[in-house]
């Protein structure tokens, strides 16, 4: 049987609630003006907020028209899931660290040489969206799968020699994250630097238990927007859902494996995991260091002695930002959203995909677009670009999954070809545009990533691990099922139900 998932188990809280009002309302006369005036004042108070958002106008006419019409229910839902957070308590701190550790590491931001720029010029198109300079010396190799990627790391961990940063939207407390996690404070006690820094939701069964040894062996360690209990938190929405590990300064790692047995294949629903994951050495590693400091700051407390001195006045900068540069073929180049400050990962899948003239290849396990990049899909299947996308066969959401597949008729009306993965459950988040420029990262195809999370993405230009990702591509296109009218004509009534209705949640989702 499907286990709710946390969203669910709101929804029901706020039925119940709103059950329990409304028998406050037929059976204590006494209450009736006291309701009557709190749904009147709550949507006035709510709507003004909601009217000064800076969301959509669908999404914001959509949140009025809940909050008048069903004034409690609607009102909570929005505290849950609508609102942008407040962050009055850490907003001093962070803006004051952070703009001081931007100006002392302004000199070791990347710059695109000209000769990159003239070779690739879709590079000065995405820095002026928002994108980091691209790099011309920045190796990557490609991670397919669990096992690659946690091997990988491991290894580079045990060889670690001045510090180690770990962020991670979700790092559970099973076998493989025991081992990350003792591989980590076995470097801790030789000496080396180890910051931990996990998202407050995503993470939330992270327990003090699991959390202790760190400490004990000098770890540093910080929640990003910690919550007292996933069932009551008030900012569901504008999660960290990137995955990062800097080592040494030298070796990056991103992409779509968080850490749990389940990336290993040991989930006992969805069986296999497919994922991808990014493995880089060299000048760009300095932005994603960046990152990962921003995001520290952001996390520490008032009192903490983390400031960003510690990372970039001139006795720790050069420890920190180095300049390593690789053999290396093609560009890369980091992209970054913030929701509500920038949609530079958006922005760039739009420039990407009205600039391929072949092929369009994406992997994503929640194909929920936004109706821009949706439309934009459509456009090229219609020119005759080849547009492929690959989606799980089996889903670990069950309202993103039948979400998802809502879409299928729509694309298959514009020539546009679907993959059901055979092997149960794609986890990648990957973008192949004509076979020469791809994103890897953690960004899914979907409303939440473009605009409520903290994600990011890189993007190569004819780098040697686009060549590998080409082949996984089509290993996966040979791996999957591929999605005929035959099959949307076998599709029963409820299940048609179920998508339309899910579908009505996919901003959420």
């Amino acid at each position: 049987m499907y286990v709710l998932k946390r969203r669910v188990w709101q929804l029901l809280i706020m039925i119940v609630l709103g059950i329990f009002l409304l028998g406050l309302l037929y059976s204590v006369d006494g209450l009736i003006p006291f309701l009557i005036g709190a749904a009147i004042l709550i949507p006035l108070i709510v709507g003004w907020y909601i009217l000064f958002d800076h969301v959509q106008p669908q999404a914001k006419l959509a949140w009025l028209l809940a909050v008048l019409f069903i004034p409690f229910l609607g009102a909570l839902a929005w505290v849950l899931f609508g609102r942008t957070p407040r962050r009055h308590r850490r907003i001093k701190r962070t803006s004051t660290e952070i703009r001081m550790f931007r100006q002392a590491i302004e000199a070791e931001r990347i710059e695109t040489a000209n000769n990159v720029a003239d070779r690739f010029p879709l590079t000065r198109t995405l820095e002026k969206l928002g994108a980091t300079g691209a790099d011309g010396h920045t190796s990557t190799k490609l991670l397919v799968n669990g096992e690659e990627k946690f091997d990988a790391v491991i290894k580079d961990i045990e060889q670690a020699t001045h510090h180690i940063h770990v962020q991670y939207y979700l790092f559970r407390t099973d076998e493989i994250s025991l081992k990350i996690r003792d591989a980590l404070i076995k470097r801790s006690n030789e000496n080396v630097t180890v910051r931990f820094l996990y998202d407050g939701l995503g993470s939330q069964e992270i327990s003090e238990a699991f959390l202790e040894p760190l400490r004990e062996s000098r770890v540093h360690v910080e929640a990003f927007d910690p919550v007292v209990h996933p069932l009551l938190v008030f900012n569901a929405n504008f999660r960290n859902h990137q995955k990062l590990i800097v080592i040494d300064g030298r070796i990056a790692y991103t992409g779509g494996l968080n850490v749990g047995d389940e990336y290993l294949g040991k989930h006992k629903k969805l069986g296999f995991w497919r994922d991808t994951h990014l493995r880089l050495e060299g000048p760009l590693v300095r932005e994603l260091q960046r990152l990962f400091v921003e995001n520290w700051l952001y996390a520490g407390h008032e009192d903490d002695t983390e400031r960003w001195d510690l990372f970039a006045d001139s006795k720790h900068l050069p420890e920190y930002f180095i300049d390593d540069p690789q053999p290396a073929n093609g560009a890369t180049q980091l992209l970054v959203t913030s929701p509500g400050k920038d949609v530079t990962i958006r922005d760039g899948l739009i420039t990407l995909l009205m600039e391929a003239k072949e092929s369009i290849w994406i992997t994503t396990p929640y194909l929920i677009p936004p109706p821009e990049l949706l439309a934009l899909l459509e456009v090229a299947g219609r020119r005759g670009i080849d547009v492929r996308i690959v989606v799980p066969g089996k889903g670990d959401e069950w309202f993103s999954f039948h979400a998802t597949e809502y879409y299928f008729e729509q694309l298959l009306k514009r020539n546009i070809r679907i993959y059901k993965y055979n092997r149960h459950f794609i986890h990648a988040k990957t973008v192949l545009i004509d076979g020469k420029i791809a994103l890897v990262g953690t960004a899914n195809f979907d409303f939440r990533s473009m605009y409520l999370n903290h994600e990011m993405t890189i993007a190569q230009y004819e780098t040697s691990s686009i060549q590998q990702l080409h082949e996984a591509f089509l290993k996966d296109f040979d791996e999957s099922i591929l999605i005929d009218w035959s099959m949307l004509r076998k599709k029963s009534s409820g299940k048609r139900f179920i998508e339309a209705f899910c579908h009505i949640f996919s901003p959420l989702l």
